[in-house]
């Protein structure tokens, strides 16, 4: 299976993307898949790097406020942060991985 373009996105790029990325790649693991590449940057980094990626999807820890992702699915990975919703979120990952 092909690897994945994945953005994980916070305010800072820090502290909450950092736990969303570990929990992306557990996720492939989990499916037998490849570590996706994944790009982790803030809120305000995001169209730059869609522009200069071909990305698969996003996980953002908050709001996209204003910005514009085109086609790319965005999944609300807040979840992984408050540990609410995170089976639902975990079952959105994985179909995109498949996808």
């Amino acid at each position: 299976m092909e690897k994945k373009t994945v953005i994980v996105c916070c305010a800072s790029s820090m502290i909450t993307s950092t736990m969303a990325v570990s929990k992306v790649k557990e996720i492939a693991d989990s499916c037998g898949l490849p570590e996706p590449h994944i790009i982790q940057c803030k809120f305000s980094e995001v169209q730059g790097n869609l522009a200069s990626n071909d990305v698969d999807f996003i996980v953002s820890t908050g709001k996209l406020k204003g910005v514009e992702t085109g086609n790319v699915p965005v999944i609300k990975g807040t979840a992984f942060v408050t540990g609410v919703g995170e089976e639902e979120v975990v079952r959105e990952i994985e179909a995109q991985f498949e996808s």
